[in-house]
């Protein structure tokens, strides 16, 4: 749920579907793994930084560098430039990640688990469905009480009158990114 609402932010703000959203969250899997059990950072640091910093700047310089060109290109253009983008962060993680090495991760909270309703669920599941709320519901404030939030929805209906009254759709379009990149 959490990954697809990022998705959904970069689809609705740009008009590209973001075939190589997987792929994202794949390159900071790998961040995370190599800052934590690579390079030893403690476990929160290391989430926050790959979470916080650098998945939405990776968001925002995809955006700027790769996804800006294709306002207004067709629609084999919008769907072959995300397809190869994701085929080369594959290639990226091939060679940055050896495919040959086992990497693995422990649960944050081991196998200790609740029972809800008569069904043993764990802590790891718990936290990820609060987050998916909470998500959901930071995602419905900034969409509505905020202006970045007008700004994106206006991006979607109509990019030309955001610029005429004052608007950044390309600024707009970023952060969208970067958001959706953070997801």
């Amino acid at each position: 749920a959490i990954a697809a609402s990022g998705l959904v932010v970069t689809y609705t703000t740009s008009g590209i579907f973001n075939f190589a959203h997987g792929a994202f969250g794949m390159i900071a899997a790998f961040t995370y793994w190599q800052l934590h059990v690579g390079w030893g950072w403690p476990t929160v640091p290391s989430f926050l930084v790959v979470v916080f910093v650098l998945a939405p700047l990776f968001g925002a310089v995809v955006e700027r560098v790769v996804m800006r060109g294709l306002v207004g290109a067709s629609s084999v253009v919008r769907v072959v430039v995300p397809v190869s983008l994701m085929l080369f962060l594959i290639g990226v993680a091939n060679v940055v990640w050896p495919s040959n090495t086992v990497r693995s991760l422990q649960k944050w909270f081991g196998e200790s688990s609740v029972s809800v309703g008569g069904v043993n669920v764990s802590y790891h599941r718990l936290i990820i469905m609060g987050l998916a709320l909470l998500v959901a519901v930071v995602l419905r404030l900034v969409l509505f009480r905020t202006r970045l939030g007008v700004a994106m929805r206006a991006v979607v209906d109509d990019r030309p009158l955001l610029q005429l009254n004052g608007g950044r759709p390309d600024r707009t379009a970023m952060y969208a990114w970067a958001i959706g990149a953070s997801l």
